[in-house]
């Protein structure tokens, strides 16, 4: 998810989230890094959430871009990764919610 410092107005089109997550991997790790295989899946523009898809091999390359990346479009923001898992599956299910 994209959190601003500031209240950002603009739509943020899915197209536009891939573009930022590329290029904060770009900066991070140039354009051999950059040339990572990502799916994205799943974007809810109004509360700026998505599902990626990365590589296993990748994915610490696009974790820590997220981690560091402050900017999105010249405005303050952050990324927050709610959950992580090798599974697709187990994106659908909330361990937390399960009753024995």
């Amino acid at each position: 998810m994209g959190e601003f410092a500031d209240p950002y107005e603009n739509e943020i089109t899915p197209v536009f989230f891939k573009k930022n997550i590329i290029e904060a991997i770009n900066e991070l790790f140039g354009e051999v890094g950059a040339a990572v295989n990502i799916d994205l899946l799943k974007y809810q523009s109004s509360c700026r959430r998505a599902i990626l898809r990365v590589p296993k091999t990748h994915y610490v390359k696009v974790r820590s871009s997220l981690t560091l990346c402050g900017k999105y479009e010249g405005k303050v923001c952050a990324y927050r990764v709610h959950k992580a898992t090798p599974l697709l599956l187990a994106l659908q299910a909330e361990s937390r919610d399960y009753n024995h």
